[in-house]
């Protein structure tokens, strides 16, 4: 919906489809220790976390996977942010690919609105307020205005 309301183009939202969808598929390579974790994370698990980028990316662009390298660019850029404060490649503003944008605001919202082993749901109008509010910041101003006029089509429930 929130591709649409953006104008991208059949590929972008094949790309923000397949992306979207397998986004996180790195995070097989991560030890569930990790990612599992009740409390915070280290330093040093973090690290090992920021990792599954680059193994999504990479499980995506295989020859074993033909259908999947269309969304291995979102995969690897999803936690790319729009002052440049993301990974893995610190990209910013227009050098983060659309598409992986739009999963970094939907997959921060997910985040946000379903139950965590480091944290619990929070309220969904809670979680529109804060990413919102970081439009401009972590988020392309775009792709929040966008998912503004959708999210209340989401089916989550406060």
């Amino acid at each position: 919906m929130i591709g649409c309301e953006l104008n991208l183009n059949a590929i972008e939202l094949l790309s923000l489809s397949c992306g979207a969808l397998f986004h996180d598929i790195g995070k097989i390579q991560i030890p569930d220790e990790i990612l599992m974790k009740p409390g915070r994370l280290s330093p040093e698990e973090f690290d090992i976390i920021k990792q599954h980028t680059i193994f999504g990316r990479d499980i995506m662009d295989s020859p074993e996977n033909p259908f999947l390298h269309v969304g291995s660019k979102v995969a690897e850029q999803h936690h790319e942010r729009y002052d440049g404060s993301g990974y893995p490649y610190g990209l910013k503003k227009d050098e983060i690919y659309l598409p992986a944008a739009i999963v970094a605001v939907v997959d921060s919202y997910d985040a946000m609105v379903s139950n965590r082993p480091y944290q619990p749901a929070r309220k969904k109008t809670d979680a529109v307020r804060e990413i919102a509010s970081l439009s401009g910041k972590l988020y392309n101003p775009q792709v929040v205005n966008a998912f503004l006029k959708v999210v209340d089509t989401f089916t989550y429930e406060d």
